[in-house]
């Protein structure tokens, strides 16, 4: 089992672009865009609270879903 960034959906929902969350909460887009592309092996949990934040969350549950198996790879494709 992983985790898997819901990110990409929730900027889509709110009309948002990744630079666009990058300039709300400070973080690089670098690190946004790994988040959104699943690329993250771990998160920083200051990163996570600051896009929590900006996106109105409540629940780190609506950021990430779980992703039953251990290969990643076939989830890319």
């Amino acid at each position: 089992m992983y985790l898997k960034s819901r990110l990409k959906i929730l900027l889509a929902e709110r009309d948002m672009n990744q630079k666009d969350l990058a300039e709300q909460t400070g973080l690089t887009t670098r690190l946004i865009s790994e988040i959104v592309n699943n690329k993250v092996k771990m998160y920083p949990k200051e990163a996570i609270e600051k896009i929590m934040v900006a996106l109105d969350l409540n629940d780190v549950g609506e950021l990430f879903t779980t992703v039953e198996g251990t290969d990643r790879k076939e989830e890319e494709l």
